[in-house]
This record gives structure tokens, C-alpha cells and sequence, in this order.
């Protein structure tokens, strides 16, 4: 049974119900000396947006501080057993314990934030605990639970009211949905850089998937309108589990779960990936971002990233699942990809990129840039230096060395140098540690006409995009019509990495350019600054065309033209997500047609 201390206060508990047993702290050999054990009595109220919580935190090493929200009302607090004064008046969120103190004891209430209706932009930029009846998300690193800030393990018990479901990453150890409500419990016991919590009105849909000698559990937590989409997601996740499986090393869990989410999340997360319910409906995420996501299970996930030393994780699942995905469509279509990280490269300014050691995580366009695209080039440019063989033998010989552990750049260095029998230590320190790409002669620009080196095309050479002005650090807008004036800001902080935009009162200087202009004056603002016109082939569609164009001499300029300042709101959602096109027409908030040229040769 579960101690009195804990369950006091946390009513629900049933006599005869599989318990959570707190106070083992360390269930495999060998990991009480490695890392913490965290132990998690959870209780959530979605709709009251209320989180009551026990745990127990144990490291045999010492805690000396952890971190907690300092939103979080402690009830009881005991170190080694002993009460502990409760902080009345907490400044931060450091919980500082007494020198030596091996175990935490934390009894606490939360109230959480609601979960509102954001955009992609702003669920990466915020990671707040919200909740609410249609859907809950307390993201690792929030502070929900008590952190050491170090790897640790940990073993939850989550209980939810009837009609809602929830998980934690790990395995799934036992589970009860009955009239008074959901609860189950879960063991992650490798080392955990944190805990998400997830639950909303989830219909779980389940089948086993044979995996050598082993039975994975798969998993669809869908809302009840996605229903009918659980038999695909299962079948695709069963076949990416199986690909990854053949190619790095077995999966290293026993369950793998794809959860809906009630905002535009993409997440990856230790056994189960948690994506928007919008997102999932998109025809085309089965066969991209949810292999994505299913590689981040060895990649980032079972073998973690050296952080102060570079991200090397997001670069190598790009390049072993959204680009093998596009080989394996054909030569053209892997071409169009890498002509696409081109670019993209070609609009961020000079002396604006950064080395690939110093990329952490995507928090502007840049660094997707960096960190994506030309991390995923250099991997196709280490494969194509070292042969398929080599290359795959490399990502076995990572797997192996380096699973639940971190790796550095100069872990991967050393695997691939191994698997290729020869020392790779001057391609990684030329295109890991160092930020611009070296001088390539006109020959060697010649032969790459299959686009497989990261280098800067001149973007004269290729027909201007959006991005180039979304992710430009410096950057300018007008708005051409008064009356659109009103639905400008919110646009413009969705749409542009430079949060404090010039504005100009006519085209022309040295910053990329964005111009709002309405339908009915947009050609004849145009003419009057003797600008290239719209597209012929624009003119009158939707209820918003968007163009990017390059005048003679100047710096990239997009064109945002729409009906009215109600169609102008419309774009604030869908817009930024098509920086790589070159035009776009909208119906209200959907995009209707879209178009790039092909670059001159």
C-alpha cells in the first residue's frame, strides 16, 4: 500500500489496487550509484487545472538543491526523513536542502495555466504547465515536479477523472479505467533528462508488434475524432520501428505510443511522439513527421546529445527520415530536397550563420537552418565520403557505445572514423567546428551539378522565397494601405525572426523588405514605385496572395497582399509555416496554391 505520509491528502486510492511502491528508490543493479530516482504520486484535474502531487526523490550521492515552480503551495516537505520548514515566500524556483540530504519527500499543489489556443511558434517558445478538459501538456523542465538537474529515472502513478486518459513516457506497468476515474502507472528506468505528463479525453487504441524475440506494445491516445485514423498511424509506426530496428540496433524499449495533442505540438519524447490533432489529420505525416519522430527514439532520445558540445541529434534524424524518405521516392526527389536546404542557406545573411558545435535547438529560422538542414547535408556528405557500409556500420558502432549516455560530436568523429578504418578528424573540424563553409574553386562548383555540397549559391542565381525575409536578423516593413494597418503587429511577430522590424515609408535601403498592401491599391503601388508588378496569374485570387520578389539592385522584398484587414488576420496561423515557397494564395486561413521555380543552372 502506498505509505500514509503520501497518501494523505490525495484521496482516490482503492484498497486492493496494484500500489506504487515509494521508498524503493533504485530497482536495477548498479543504478543507485549512477543516478537519482524520482517516485511520482500524480493527481490531475484538467478541467479545475489543478495538479496535487507526492514524491520522492533519492540519490545516494546527496541532493543539495532541486528545482520547483515557485507556484507549486508545498504542503509537507521531509529531507532524510526529517520535516522541513516550508518556504512561505519563494523567490525562485530552487528548493535548497541540507547539505548530505540522500532523500526528498514533497507533498504539493499546482495550479495550472489554462492551455489556450496557440500557434506552433508559440508552443516552442512556451513551456508552462497548462491544462484543460480538452487537453493537458506539463512539459519536462516546467518545474511541475521536483528536478535534481541531473539524469535521472523515475516511476509515476498518474490518476485522472472518468472520461480523461494520461501517460508519462516509460513503460506501462499497470492500468484501470473504471466509472471513478483513469489511473495507471509507469516506469522509465533508464537515464531521463525530465518527465512529460500528457492526458485529455484519449481513446486508446493497441496492437503488438513482433520485434525479434520480443512483443512491442503500439499505441494510438487519439481524441475521439481521430478514431479512424488509429489502424494507419499503428501500421506506419510498426514499420518505421522495424526499419530503425534493422538499421542502428534494436529498439531500446517495450512500447511505443503516438498521442494527440489539442495544440500544433510535434514533440519526441522517450517511447511515444505527441503531435497536434490537426497535425495528425494532415494526409501527409505518416509518411514524414512521424518516422521523424520514431528515430528520435535512438537518436536524441536513446543516445543523447552532449549540449554545451553541439546538437548533433536533430541533424542526423533529419537526415535518416525526412531525407531517406525522399530517396526512397527517387533521384528527383532527394535532388529537390537538397536544392531546398540550398536555398534556404542562400537567405541567411553572411556573417549571420554559426558553427554546427554551437547549435542547441531551433528558436528562430537560422538555426533550423544550421541545425536541420546543414547538419543533415554534412551527414550525406560524410556518407557519400565513406561509402553506405562504412556509414551504416558507424551508426551501429553509436548505438552501441553510447546508448542511454551522451555523445559529442567528437563521439560520432570517433564511430565513423572506426567504421571507415581511416581518421575523420579534418572533415568533422572543418564542417562541425567551424561556421562558414571553405572556398570551393570553380571546378569543384562545376562538378556538384547534383547539389550534394553545403554551399552558398548566389541568390541572384535562384528565384527569391519568403524566407528570405522571415528569417532575415535585420528587416524592414511598410504597409502600403492605412486600413490594414491594425492587423499588421500580430503578423509581423508571427512571421519575422527580427521581433523590432524597421518601418519605412517607401521601398528602397539595405533590409530585406515586407510590404502589406490591400487588393484594391496593391498594382498601383506598385507602379508608383516603379516595382516589378504582381504575377498575372495572382491577380484576383483568394482573399490573399503573397509573393517574394528580388528588384533590380536590391534586397529581397515579400508582397502580403489581401482583401481586407479580416484577411490579413487569416494569415497569421498558416503563413509562416511557407517561407520556402515563392508564392502563395489564400482562402481565408488555407492555402490554396503555392509555387517555387526551379534555380538556374
Amino acid at each position: 500500500m502506498i505509505p500514509g505520509w503520501l497518501r494523505s491528502g490525495l484521496p482516490g486510492w482503492r484498497s486492493g489496487s496494484r500500489a506504487l511502491l515509494l521508498g524503493v528508490l533504485f530497482l536495477l543493479p548498479g543504478v543507485a550509484a549512477a543516478m537519482p530516482r524520482l517516485e511520482l504520486d500524480l493527481r490531475l484535474d484538467p478541467a479545475a487545472r489543478r495538479l496535487e502531487a507526492a514524491a520522492v526523490l533519492g540519490d545516494t550521492r546527496g541532493l543539495a538543491a532541486v528545482t520547483l515552480s515557485r507556484e507549486a503551495e508545498i504542503i509537507a516537505l521531509a529531507a532524510d526523513g526529517k520535516p522541513q520548514a516550508i518556504p512561505v515566500d519563494r523567490s525562485t524556483d530552487v528548493l535548497r536542502l541540507p547539505r548530505g540530504t540522500r532523500e526528498l519527500r514533497v507533498r504539493y499543489r499546482l495550479v495550472l495555466a489554462a492551455t489556450g489556443n496557440p500557434d506552433h511558434r508559440q508552443v516552442l517558445a512556451v513551456r508552462r504547465p497548462a491544462a484543460s478538459a480538452e487537453g493537458s501538456f506539463l512539459p519536462a523542465g516546467s518545474g511541475w515536479y521536483p528536478d535534481p538537474g541531473v539524469l535521472f529515472s523515475y516511476r509515476a502513478a498518474v490518476r485522472l477523472p472518468a472520461g480523461q486518459k494520461g501517460l508519462v513516457p516509460g513503460r506501462l506497468l499497470a492500468e484501470q479505467d473504471e466509472a471513478e476515474g483513469y489511473r495507471a502507472e509507469f516506469e522509465f528506468p533508464h537515464p531521463a533528462e525530465g518527465v512529460d505528463l500528457m492526458a485529455g479525453p484519449l481513446v486508446v487504441k493497441e496492437r503488438s508488434l513482433p520485434l525479434g524475440a520480443r512483443q512491442i506494445r503500439l499505441r494510438t491516445w487519439f481524441h475521439p475524432e481521430l478514431a479512424a485514423l488509429a489502424d494507419g498511424y499503428l501500421e506506419d509506426s510498426a514499420r518505421y520501428l522495424q526499419r530503425y530496428s534493422r538499421l542502428i540496433g534494436d529498439y531500446p524499449y517495450d512500447i511505443f505510443s503516438v498521442v494527440s495533442s489539442p495544440t500544433p505540438t510535434g514533440y519526441g519524447m522517450p517511447t511515444l511522439t505527441y503531435l497536434g490533432r490537426d497535425v495528425l489529420r494532415l494526409p501527409f505525416i505518416r509518411t514524414t513527421s512521424l518516422g521523424h519522430e520514431v528515430l528520435h527514439n535512438w537518436w536524441g532520445n536513446g543516445v543523447y546529445p552532449d549540449w554545451p558540445r553541439g546538437n548533433w541529434s536533430e541533424g542526423l534524424t533529419t537526415f535518416l527520415a525526412d531525407y531517406a524518405y525522399k530517396e526512397d521516392e527517387g533521384v528527383a526527389a532527394a535532388r529537390e530536397m537538397r536544392i531546398g536546404w540550398l536555398r534556404d542557406y542562400a537567405a541567411v545573411p553572411p556573417g549571420e550563420e554559426f558553427a554546427l558545435s554551437e547549435f542547441r535547438s531551433r528558436h528562430h529560422g537560422i538555426a533550423s537552418i544550421i541545425g536541420y538542414n546543414k547538419s543533415a547535408m554534412v551527414f550525406l556528405m560524410l556518407r557519400d565520403r565513406i561509402g553506405r557500409e562504412a556509414f551504416e556500420r558507424g551508426l551501429r558502432l553509436l548505438w552501441e557505445r553510447h546508448r542511454f549516455r551522451t555523445a559529442s560530436w567528437g563521439d560520432l568523429e570517433r564511430a565513423f572514423s572506426e567504421a571507415a578504418g581511416r581518421s575523420q578528424a579534418a572533415f568533422f573540424r572543418q564542417w562541425v567546428m567551424q561556421a562558414e563553409p571553405p572556398p570551393l574553386t570553380p571546378a569543384q562548383v562545376a562538378a556538384d551539378t547534383d547539389y550534394r555540397l553545403w554551399r552558398r549559391i548566389d541568390p541572384s542565381l535562384l528565384p527569391p522565397i519568403l524566407r528570405e525575409v522571415f528569417v532575415a536578423p535585420r528587416a524592414a516593413y511598410l504597409i502600403a494601405d492605412p486600413s490594414l494597418a491594425e492587423a499588421v503587429p500580430p503578423l509581423l511577430a508571427r512571421l519575422l525572426d527580427d521581433k523590432s522590424p524597421r518601418r519605412l515609408e517607401r521601398p528602397g535601403g539595405e533590409l530585406p523588405l515586407l510590404v502589406f498592401a490591400s487588393e484594391a491599391g496593391a498594382d498601383a503601388w506598385l507602379a508608383a514605385h516603379s516595382l516589378p508588378p504582381r504575377p498575372a496569374a495572382l491577380r484576383g485570387q483568394g482573399t490573399a496572395q503573397v509573393w517574394a520578389m528580388r528588384p533590380p539592385g536590391g534586397r529581397v522584398q515579400v508582397m502580403v497582399v489581401a482583401r481586407d484587414a479580416a484577411a490579413l488576420r487569416a494569415l497569421e496561423r498558416g503563413l509562416p509555416h511557407y517561407g520556402r515557397q515563392g508564392w502563395i494564395v489564400f482562402d481565408g486561413a488555407r492555402a490554396t496554391a503555392r509555387g517555387v521555380e526551379p534555380p538556374a543552372r
